[in-house]
């Protein structure tokens, strides 16, 4: 065995030391330099890291807009209502089987589904109703206060409400369950009538329990955009009353519309397609023999037919389906007439009753035989044949020209979501002269 002088001794130690100098100098400068850039390039990472894991959000929704008429009845507003969830693990193991029976009492949901979520002893969240009110909400916190119950949330929310009811329903439209709009002035103005949420954040520990801490951040929700209608709710109410009643008594199966605008702006004061229905039920049918027919299906048959049913009640007829203007469209005859300059207010034509065009026999509207009378007597009885003697003297090119320059041809713009996008008419090209005559009296 060879033995080591002292002098190859002494080397061997130094070697050995200055190894582990250079093993402790990376090590611990590799720390120092970790320690520096957590420290002082990026101090807040980790405590941001540690307030995530530790901090838990609830939000606190925003109040979505108010909608007024014109002269300042209210239409739409938020309604606070309560929101009941559960953290089933936080549910102490004895209180499980009477919290579900007690809750679901006073929430009047199924106890069965309620005990199955309650059941699930690792859940840190379950819904249990929403848009419950006051008294039902009060009375779930004072059963889990006199049974010493945690876990059970009791969140502040808002829900859209109708003041007027059965009032506006087609104009307005509704909101799904989380305040989106989806018909009317609620889907068309959404985004102005939204709000932005608030949140709540409080201190949780590792297994998601609130900590003994008072600890709370507050962010205030802001609510939506106030929204005002050019509708008069006086007038409206007023169209809606008398469309109800015409509808009543001549039996219109396919529902009334009526518009009332104002004739120096263009403004609409008021709207209805009556039967209407009731934006706070807006699912609800209001034609008690479709109901039935509806009701009295099963499956996917009667999911199509119910669909199909609030489809045609949400639908705004004043602006989705097509309208035949009849003796209305004589004021675009005559306003062309005078313009072009064909015909004067004081021309006269007379009226026989009817009138022959290429061996087709158009009559005047009930029966009438007006005789001689000026333009302007004509215009004020809609007198078929007096504008079918306008109507030749204005000729079809002319006629076509101003359904153009009225704008006929395409959609008003108005701010309700599903209007007609196109109208259906003749081209001067496409027109024969029966079809002309009858156009410019309008079929009446």
């Amino acid at each position: 065995m060879r033995h080591l002088t002292p002098l190859q001794n002494r080397l061997m130690r130094r070697r050995a030391h200055i190894l582990a100098g250079i093993l402790a100098l990376v090590c611990f400068g590799g720390l120092l330099v970790r320690l520096f850039l957590l420290q002082v390039m990026d101090p807040d990472g980790y405590a941001a890291r540690a307030a995530d894991q530790q901090l838990r959000g609830a939000t606190l929704p925003a109040p979505r807009g108010k909608i007024y008429s014109s002269d300042g009845t209210l239409l739409a507003a938020s309604e606070t209502c309560w929101t009941i969830r559960a953290s089933p693990r936080e549910l102490d193991d004895a209180l499980v089987e009477p919290a579900a029976r007690a809750l679901s009492e006073i929430l009047e949901i199924e106890y069965e589904d309620t005990l199955e979520k309650f059941s699930q002893r690792t859940s840190n969240d379950c819904l249990l109703r929403r848009r419950v009110d006051r008294e039902m909400a009060e009375a779930v916190r004072s059963w889990c206060i006199e049974n010493g119950a945690e876990g059970i949330q009791i969140r502040q929310d808002t829900k859209r409400v109708y003041p007027e009811g059965d009032f506006m329903g087609g104009i307005l439209g509704f909101t799904d369950v989380d305040n989106a709009g989806l018909w009317g002035l609620e889907l068309k103005y959404n985004e102005e009538l939204t709000g932005q949420n608030g949140e709540i954040l409080t201190a949780k520990n590792a297994w998601g329990y609130d900590m003994p801490t008072h600890y709370q951040t507050l962010v205030d929700a802001v609510p939506g955009n106030t929204l005002t209608l050019t509708i008069d709710a006086n007038i409206q109410h007023w169209l809606e009353s008398a469309m109800d009643a015409a509808v009543r008594e001549h039996n219109v199966a396919q529902r009334g519309v009526g518009i009332v605008m104002d004739v120096q702006t263009g403004a609409i004061l008021a709207m209805t397609s009556q039967p209407d229905y009731d934006p706070n039920t807006p699912r609800q049918i209001i034609n008690e023999e479709i109901r039935a027919q509806v009701d009295a299906l099963t499956g996917e048959a009667r999911s199509a037919a119910l669909q199909e049913a609030q489809q045609t009640q949400w639908r705004n007829k004043a602006i989705s389906d097509l309208y035949e203007p009849g003796s209305v469209f004589k004021l675009i005859t005559a306003a062309a007439a005078l313009d072009t300059g064909v015909c004067t207010p004081t021309d006269t034509f007379v009226c026989a009753g009817k009138i022959n065009v290429a061996g087709t026999w158009f009559r005047c509207a009930n029966g009438h035989i007006h005789g001689v009378e000026t333009f302007a007597q004509g215009l004020a009885v809609s007198c078929n044949p007096c504008f079918i003697q306008i109507g030749a003297r204005l000729g079809k090119e002319n006629f076509c020209n101003y359904f153009e320059a009225f704008g006929l041809r395409e959609a008003t713009g108005i701010d309700l979501p599903g209007e007609i996008k196109r109208s259906e008419y003749y081209t001067a090209d496409r027109m024969g002269l029966v079809q002309s005559f009858g156009l410019l009296k309008n079929n009446e």
